[in-house]
């Protein structure tokens, strides 16, 4: 009898180091890896870290910014002539356009024009002019357009050239450094170089 308790004894032992060690060697905490979207990167825990402007299980939900800051704006094509052929400046005779630019909100307020102008600008060509702001150009409604005007510069009143409308920031589409706008007859286009904060 006591042999067989002795046994017994043993027996329970052995099971509950091998109970024991199971248990050790299989994380109680074990995940299933979830794929991370939009540079984010995996967690112990199978959650994932989250790049900034992205949220959510696995980054896949965009963040509004609450700024985005415009830093440059390369305007790359714009029309040459008047629409009856002739051109923008008498004086000289028959030069082009000294251009400057307006950004105007979608009731038409300006909230910004250009410190600079080109002088005799040509809209054609592979030629582009960059507008630098001496401040960031802020940005913090994201609900409606704004209109970039490019206008010629002349002694008494300025003459209107051409516009776009557009909206520097979008709800889908991450978070490009650059974004090119062409308007809907594609006779002005410009570069926007961006930055965001959130």
């Amino acid at each position: 009898m006591k042999t067989i308790i002795k046994r017994l004894a043993v027996l329970t032992v052995l099971v509950l180091l091998f109970n024991s060690c199971t248990k050790d060697s299989v994380p109680s905490t074990a995940c299933t890896p979830i794929p991370c979207l939009n540079g984010g990167t995996s967690r112990s825990d199978c959650g994932c870290n989250c790049p900034q402007g992205f949220t959510g299980t696995n980054c896949g939900t965009q963040v509004t910014p609450t700024q985005v800051k415009i830093t440059n704006i390369k305007v790359t094509k714009f029309p040459d002539t008047k629409p009856n052929g002739s051109w923008w400046d008498s004086t000289p005779s028959n030069s082009d356009a000294d251009i400057f630019l307006t950004i105007e909100n979608i009731s038409n307020t300006t909230i910004w024009t250009s410190p600079t102008y080109y002088t005799d600008a040509t809209g054609i060509g592979t030629m582009s002019y960059n507008f630098i702001p001496t401040t960031p150009i802020i940005i913090t409604s994201f609900t409606s357009g704004y209109y970039m005007n490019i206008w010629d510069k002349d002694t008494l009143t300025s003459e209107f050239i051409d516009l776009v409308l557009f909206n520097p920031y979008n709800s889908s589409g991450g978070f490009p450094t650059t974004k090119t706008f062409t308007n809907s007859t594609s006779t002005f286009s410009f570069e926007l170089t961006l930055s965001y904060v959130w």
